[in-house]
């Protein structure tokens, strides 16, 4: 089985990585300008966020958000604590794609539209509603 050929790919496989750079099988090192998804604004491996990362996935890796999830609460709070908004809710979901779908959602409920603008060669994931908001679905 072949992997279906989502994007163009470049002709460059990172193996590993470690701060700002990515690296080849070869040793060649790249600066790593991808601000792509899963993006860690850190760097790679950073060590604070490879031990908290390890400590979780000692514990537990994934459960759903059909249970209270106490670090995800802390999370909350954190943010509403340096954002100077703690009255508000937080969604946390899983993507880029989740994030727009969610958000677009959420704005149509607020102000009864259902037409939205959308830039020509723009990418906004993969749900229903990303694609339809795609002009190259």
């Amino acid at each position: 089985m072949n992997l279906f050929p989502v994007y163009p790919l470049f002709e460059v496989e990172p193996v590993r990585a470690k701060g700002n750079y990515v690296f080849t099988e070869d040793g060649t090192e790249f600066l790593d300008f991808y601000g792509g998804h899963a993006v860690i604004s850190i760097g790679h491996s950073h060590p604070h966020y490879v031990k908290r990362v390890t400590e979780q996935v000692n514990k537990i890796g994934f459960y759903s958000n059909s249970v209270p999830i106490g670090i995800q609460q802390e999370l909350a709070n954190k943010l509403g604590e340096v954002s100077g908004y703690k009255e508000w809710n937080l969604f946390l979901c899983n993507s880029g794609a989740e994030a727009n779908e969610n958000a677009l959602k959420v704005a149509s409920a607020y102000n009864k539209r259902k037409k939205i603008l959308v830039f020509e060669k723009g990418f906004h994931g993969r749900t229903s509603l990303a694609v339809a908001a795609t002009d190259n679905p």
